[in-house]
């Protein structure tokens, strides 16, 4: 397991290891997705062994500043959020983000 705010291997977080990570993650659950919305819960994506959930929940926030995903209960704390995943993640295949 991981300690929060940390990468597995105790250092610093690689924002920018994580920013590509969670683009390409959620990318892949969009193109997969059954609903032109998915819907996912932070804790279920992968991307968060790479700095904690803490981290995640930072990148996460700065791709809904870019349209890319909604927090949608974003009162609740982070470790219960779900990422509604717009159509915007699609940028990420034409490197627009």
């Amino acid at each position: 397991m991981y300690r929060e705010g940390l990468n597995p291997k105790g250092g610093p977080c690689d924002f920018e290891t994580l920013y590509y990570h969670v683009k390409q993650e959620l990318l892949e659950i969009f193109k997969n997705a059954d609903r032109p919305i998915p819907r996912v819960k932070i804790k279920e994506l992968k991307s968060a062994q790479i700095c904690g959930l803490v981290n995640l929940a930072k990148v996460l926030l700065y791709l809904e500043n870019l349209g890319v995903v909604t927090v949608v209960n974003k009162e609740y704390y982070y470790q219960e959020w779900e990422i509604d995943i717009q159509p915007q993640v699609l940028d990420v295949l034409f490197e627009q983000i």
